[in-house]
């Protein structure tokens, strides 16, 4: 009986044991999957953190990029070439009116102060001067004194402009169906005073325009112009003709 006592008393201790070691395992097992949780969580905290400084950096560059769009960015003028210019006589001068479009594309305002414009006859080589002095369509009409022209940001800028040539003369040596073809050198003067944001200076237009008829200088003078159209425009029309 007493070693039968102790053999049950062998396999009890040996089973408390067994269960203990389990439960070491267990304890073991349970603080591993906790170091592992916990590593698995700081690296998704990392990358959160991460993916919310790269969100407030590209949220900044682009209000940054608003701001200068909409406020900082200098004025960016362009002038546009015109389908169609009436030519007209004034006190033995040519005369024409040419349909004027100026873009801003900047935020800050931008001011053309004057135009320069060249006039040169392709087939005679022959170059004239011309000054800017009002806004209207004829010399003969509602004329209006010309004035500095300011244009917003974002916004544009049209009418038609009168330029007078600064020397007696004319192109026109035989009026009639006579082809004149001429080319056009238009230059803006902007205001270029001022701080950083002043517009930098446009590049000039040219352009050519041409004529199948020419008024003579009594109707050119009375106020019935002589039509120049866009050479492009005019030597599509002759192509498809033929």
């Amino acid at each position: 009986m007493a070693q039968k006592g102790r053999g049950l008393n062998e396999g009890f201790e040996a089973l408390m044991g067994d269960v203990a070691g389990q439960g070491t395992a267990s304890a073991e097992a349970v603080g591993s999957d906790a170091e592992l949780r916990q590593g698995r969580g700081s690296r998704l905290g990392g990358i959160g953190a991460a993916l919310a400084a790269m969100t407030s950096l590209v949220a900044l560059a682009f209000s940054g990029y608003s701001f200068y769009e909409t406020v900082l960015k200098r004025a960016e003028l362009r002038v546009y070439s015109p389908p169609l210019v009436y030519m007209y006589r004034k006190d033995f001068r040519d005369v024409l009116a040419i349909p004027v479009t100026i873009s801003n594309d900047g935020a800050a305002r931008g001011t053309v102060l004057s135009f320069d414009l060249e006039v040169t006859d392709l087939d005679t080589g022959e170059t004239k001067a011309f000054q800017n002095l009002h806004f209207g369509t004829s010399p003969v009409g509602d004329v209006r004194m010309f004035t500095p022209i300011t244009v917003a940001g974002r916004s544009s800028f049209s009418d038609v402009v009168l330029f007078h040539a600064m020397k007696t003369g004319a192109f026109v040596e035989t009026t009639g169906g006579v082809r004149l073809p001429l080319r056009l050198k238009l230059t803006l003067n902007v205001d270029a005073t001022g701080d950083w944001l002043r517009p930098a200076e446009p590049a000039p237009l040219v352009f050519d325009m041409t004529a199948s008829y020419i008024a003579g200088f009594n109707d050119m003078e009375a106020g019935r112009p002589t039509e120049l159209h866009d050479a492009r425009w005019t030597g599509v029309e002759g192509a498809g003709a033929n």
